[in-house]
């Protein structure tokens, strides 16, 4: 294979535009001229490092959000405060993941992928200290929304590497994995969170996150290369002379109003899918952080080590319902599982899974407001649990695939709004269950589940009809 020395290449800008550069290589041997995928140049041991690595950034930021979900007992005791103020505290930490992921996702798409999720991570661990060493509960309230703000960074740059690396027909197979690991860091979270508590008071959990976050900070600099698809390209053009197959697909980016991915919320392609995403992350959300304080309480009164382990079956399930849902949502595109050629045909199976989710929370719900054995409230929470992890590979895997360019972007809109609408929940759930109790909060977020269920349904069979009928396909 040929390659161009870097002397030949050393006046070439690397932030060229492909198409420029394509003029230029026009006079030299047609034999010189190399054809690749971007999505082959990483051999596949490669990509599993990758992955694995940038799986470890989703659950780093899970880990950061759940440790102490099991010390809020303690947290209460120490400083001294109500369970609807701490409740606040996991409000505005989804709030700053909220807010500032518009900024990152924009961010991202134009300066690339590893400059910024370093700064993040530089920026991220002394937000960690702060928290740990908060004297006070406005303290802890400002670094704990600090840490949401910087830890949206380390997410969002994880979900547009994999859009990055991997085809449309793996990505599926691949956001399954990334969310596995997402929400396995709720099973190793709660485990830690419960014992630290419990033996050394809730601060010790911050510099548990401190060390993982080092770890996997280190790992992230050493391992991962820039993965933005025009900076990709253009190296290739530029040093090693070889045209990948996608450089007339991929245009130059611009750096653009941060609020303006908030307008892929208005794509009617897009926004039933979000409606999906959204009411099963509050639930998801809601069900986790409600928990602790209410089974801390007669007639359960658990201690902080034992809610921890309750807290495990809930995070098999949505870590068993990622992989599973990812697998499925590749498998529905091949050709001889193939029921249309819609990209929407991914999401299907995950849909079918997601009817667990309004089950689940009427059965928790009702479970904890009649005080009945703790296991029925476990099973309520596998339900739920594992409904919305199947649903989430699939969504965002279609969400990548037809945004391609914008991958950062699309993932931090949909991020934007199941965290801020998460946290606007978390902070009155206290308030509105004291009102209408446990029972009849979450059958209301049950029925929001099963109404955007059924409204994503309507949607993708009315497209499978339309691909079916060639005198209507042009509707699509």
């Amino acid at each position: 294979m040929a390659l161009v020395s870097n002397q030949e290449q050393g006046n070439t800008d690397v932030a060229s535009s492909p198409a420029s550069i394509l003029g230029k290589e026009v006079q030299k041997d047609p034999e010189e001229k190399k054809m690749l995928s971007i999505y082959d140049i990483h051999t596949k041991s490669k990509k599993n490092l990758l992955l694995a690595i940038l799986s470890l950034l989703g659950a780093l930021s899970t880990f950061d959000e759940v440790v102490y979900v099991p010390a809020l007992p303690a947290l209460i005791r120490d400083l001294n405060i109500t369970k609807t103020l701490a409740l606040i505290s996991v409000s505005l930490y989804l709030l700053g993941i909220s807010l500032s992921s518009l900024i990152w996702g924009m961010l991202l798409d134009y300066y690339g992928r590893k400059w910024a999720t370093t700064f993040g991570f530089i920026a991220f661990i002394p937000t960690l200290v702060g928290c740990y060493f908060s004297p006070n509960i406005c303290v802890f309230f400002i670094f704990r929304a600090l840490q949401g703000c910087l830890v949206s960074l380390i997410l969002v740059a994880g979900q547009g590497t994999i859009a990055d690396i991997y085809h449309p027909s793996e990505r599926g197979t691949a956001y399954g994995i990334f969310f596995a690991f997402y929400f396995a860091a709720v099973f190793l979270a709660s485990i830690v969170g419960g014992q630290l508590a419990e033996h050394y008071g809730w601060r010790s959990t911050f510099l548990s996150v401190t060390i993982i976050s080092v770890v996997v900070f280190i790992s992230y600099v050493l391992v991962v290369p820039e993965t933005h698809q025009y900076q990709v390209i253009c190296m290739y053009q530029n040093q090693r002379n070889i045209t990948l197959l996608e450089s007339d697909q991929v245009s130059p980016p611009k750096l653009t109003n941060p609020c303006l991915p908030l307008l892929y919320l208005g794509d009617c392609t897009v926004i039933p899918y979000v409606f999906v995403l959204v009411c099963g992350f509050i639930t998801l959300n809601c069900g986790y952080m409600l928990f602790s304080p209410d089974v801390s309480k007669p007639p359960y009164s658990y201690r902080e080590s034992t809610i921890g382990i309750l807290l495990l079956p809930h995070s098999i399930a949505i870590l068993s319902g990622s992989v599973i849902g990812g697998k499925l949502s590749d498998l529905v595109t091949k050709k001889s599982f193939q029921l249309s050629t819609i990209p929407e045909e991914r999401i299907v199976p995950g849909l079918i899974l997601f009817v667990l989710v309004p089950i689940g929370s009427i059965i928790y719900g009702w479970s904890i407001q009649s005080g009945v054995h703790v296991s029925v409230l476990i099973l309520g929470q596998i339900l739920y649990a594992f409904g919305q992890g199947a649903s989430r590979p699939g969504i965002l895997a279609y969400y990548t695939i037809k945004y391609q360019e914008h991958a950062a972007s699309i993932n931090s809109a949909n991020n934007f709004l199941q965290q801020l609408t998460t946290s606007i929940v978390i902070a009155l759930a206290e308030k509105i269950v004291l009102v209408i109790d446990n029972g009849w909060f979450f059958t209301v977020l049950a029925v929001c589940n099963l109404l955007a269920t059924i409204f994503a349904a309507i949607i993708i069979y009315r497209k499978v009809r339309l691909s079916t009928n060639p005198e209507k396909k042009t509707l699509l």
